[in-house]
């Protein structure tokens, strides 16, 4: 089994960074870097000493909290310069970063290696900490015994035993070493007596084993929650909303295509859960929210957001939802004006960005009068193409796509485009790399990004075009598929 632990990792749906909580009461120091590798070997050769390698990137704000102020930390930056020969390098900036990053594998930030006067790793630490929590990480790396290439030459050497494979779990974990940690943690899952299976050191490895909703180790969990609870708390059903709840929020910012049977699955399991959960109600209202949506109930939905998107746990998080009511088209005067109103409440207690971005999902609900995409499934747009007697019209993008974004953003607004595919057209924007999406382009056999397709009936492809192109010549080639398709339809 291979998982991308890196991928799957939470959305963090009620906290933010709360390592800074206590740096502002200390004196910050900062460490005297090498910014040179081989001068920081060197320096390591002479003095006996690892090097301690802050893979630094500019962009990453975890990056840049860790930097200026975890690692400020007056005790850490003490302990590092009498242990280790400190080292920072950009990784992105320039070419001797980005080849310094693919020697060493480093495509997640915050990232700290510690390196021998070799530069050889013995130590990965992927991620932020608190000072004291990062500084133990150190003190780990810097143990033979229990550093990431100590442990791995004993896990080599045939060490089973399982105490020691619950650690070496752990330190896998947080150098992202993905395969070995599923190869171990495995092991250790399937090999645990099974009154152990419930303690709280095999509740560290399951519940980073069970964060993908559906797998395997997740339904162990969800099976086993009351079991798990009584050995390691609240925290068991807790951990089961935010899996739930990272399932969920690609679709709630709509970049999955809604799926009605899944968020009934989804309500079913919440509701099932400890209703002392804090958190239970704002998931059990997110999936009402998403199953009013996709039957386009638009003032149940509306209702119901006008009571769980105020003082969200998470702004980000909220202001993320918010934004997608621009994108509901479809919705009628009344309800679009009843959005556009809470929009406004909003709005008023902000500045800046956010209120600009606020305003201009205003104007999206007030102005738009381009393409009117569909909200809900494959199956069910071309349901609706049938009765409605209209050409189906299905744009397959990717989330990656530079010119997917630029069609969606400039092109299918305008008002020539809509109103020339809005009457003729049912509109569906599916992510090819994602859900159906995945099926369904090898059935169609889409290989590029945007490609456009116009189905008849049948689901069959009549029509196919590729690329971003103007307005002008989208409506053109859209006027050409539109006759292909009355061809097939009067065959």
């Amino acid at each position: 089994m291979k998982i991308d632990m890196k991928k799957y990792l939470f959305i963090v749906l009620f906290s933010c960074f709360s390592f800074l909580l206590d740096a502002e009461e200390k004196k910050m120091v900062h460490l005297q870097y090498y910014a040179d590798l081989n001068d920081a070997l060197k320096e390591a050769t002479r003095t006996h000493k690892p090097v301690f390698f802050n893979c630094y990137a500019g962009w990453s704000s975890a990056s840049q909290l860790m930097d200026s102020v975890v690692l400020a930390d007056p005790k850490l930056v003490e302990f590092i310069g009498e242990n280790c020969v400190p080292l920072r390098i950009d990784m992105v900036k320039d070419l001797t970063g980005r080849e310094l990053a693919e020697k060493y594998r480093v495509q997640y930030f915050a990232h700290f290696l510690i390196l021998d006067s070799q530069g050889e790793v013995l130590h990965r630490i992927v991620g932020g900490a608190k000072a004291p929590e990062f500084l133990a990480l150190l003190k780990r790396g810097l143990n033979p015994e229990t550093s990431l290439k100590g442990m791995t030459q004993r896990y080599e050497q045939g060490d089973r035993e399982l105490d020691f494979l619950a650690d070496y779990a752990a330190v896998l974990d947080g150098a992202d070493e993905t395969d070995r940690f599923v190869e171990v943690s495995e092991y250790y899952l399937k090999h645990i007596d099974s009154s152990e299976l419930y303690s709280p050191k095999s509740w560290e490895i399951l519940y980073k084993r069970g964060m993908l909703y559906g797998s395997e180790w997740f339904d162990f969990i969800y099976e086993h929650r009351n079991e798990l609870a009584c050995c390691n708390g609240s925290q068991v059903t807790e951990y089961i909303v935010q899996c739930i709840f990272q399932e969920i929020f690609p679709y709630m910012i709509m970049e999955s295509q809604d799926d009605q049977t899944l968020f009934l699955e989804l309500k079913q399991k919440v509701e099932d859960l400890d209703s002392a959960s804090w958190s239970r109600k704002q998931l059990l209202d997110i999936c009402q929210i998403l199953i009013f949506r996709q039957q386009k109930r638009y003032a149940d939905m509306l209702t119901l957001w006008e009571q769980c998107m105020v003082d969200f746990p998470n702004p980000l998080v909220e202001w993320k939802f918010d934004m997608t009511l621009g994108l509901l088209h479809d919705m009628g005067v009344v309800e679009k004006e009843r959005a556009a109103a809470f929009l406004t409440k909003k709005m008023q207690n902000l500045s800046g960005d956010k209120r600009l971005q606020y305003q201009h999902t205003i104007s999206q609900l007030h102005s738009y009068q381009g393409i009117v995409f569909e909200t809900g499934n494959f199956k069910e747009a071309l349901e609706k193409a049938r009765k409605t007697g209209k050409a189906l019209f299905v744009d397959c993008y990717t989330s990656w796509c530079g010119p997917c974004q630029m069609m969606s953003k400039r092109v299918f607004p305008q008002k020539m485009v809509g109103d020339f595919c809005n009457p003729s057209f049912v509109c569906i924007k599916i992510d090819m790399e994602k859900g159906e999406g995945i099926e369904l382009a090898k059935r169609w056999k889409v290989d590029s990004y945007p490609t456009y397709l116009i189905l008849n009936g049948q689901g069959e492809v009549v029509y196919t075009f590729r690329g971003s192109v103007p307005a002008e010549e989208f409506v053109k080639r859209m006027g050409e598929g539109l006759s292909y398709w009355r061809k097939s339809v009067n065959k």
